[in-house]
């Protein structure tokens, strides 16, 4: 029975993570509305249910409701693929590094990757939640604010540490 934790594992789940990241901020702009100029992103920073209304509002008008609710899901694959990667990663780094500092940098993934997780999957479902009852939520879209910039720098954190673990663990292994 093949092992969870090697690298190819790690390659399809965080690369493929990474790939659908790409995808879906490549596709986000059809969810800018005058309302929204920023899309998702604007949904995601919205603290109070009539700014989730007055969003959700102009993208009915513009024909978009379903995309936004396809794009959410498609954000929990994201969430899910990119964290399980990250924890793999890192836990490969932590584990076989030869530094005790490459060691740090593992351990440094992983508690990034899991925090994103946490709070990306707390944000997107107070968003999700709201978009299929199309209505606003005084408490969901605080959630989803409050949630959001310990997200991003928990992404920030985690992608930077990984590249950064990637880097080096090459390097060894070339040496």
């Amino acid at each position: 029975m093949p092992k969870l934790y090697n690298w190819r594992v790690f390659w399809i789940f965080w690369g493929g993570g990474m790939a659908l990241f790409l995808y879906l901020v490549m596709s986000g702009g059809v969810l800018e509305t005058a309302v929204a100029p920023n899309g998702i992103l604007d949904h995601q920073s919205a603290a109070t249910g009539d700014r989730v209304n007055a969003i959700q509002q102009s993208w009915a008008a513009a024909g978009v409701l379903d995309h936004a609710r396809w794009g959410m899901i498609a954000d929990l694959i994201f969430i899910t693929l990119y964290m399980s990667g990250g924890i793999i990663g890192g836990r490969l780094l932590w584990q076989r590094a030869n530094s005790p500092t490459l060691k740090k940098v593992g351990l440094l993934c992983v508690l990034a990757s899991f925090v994103f997780g946490l709070t990306d999957y707390i944000e997107t479902v107070s968003q999700l939640i709201q978009l299929l009852r199309e209505q606003g939520s005084d408490i969901l879209a605080a959630t989803a604010a409050m949630a959001k910039p310990v997200k991003v720098i928990a992404w920030i954190v985690g992608t930077c540490s990984m590249i950064a673990g990637l880097i080096w663990r090459w390097s060894e292994t070339r040496a």
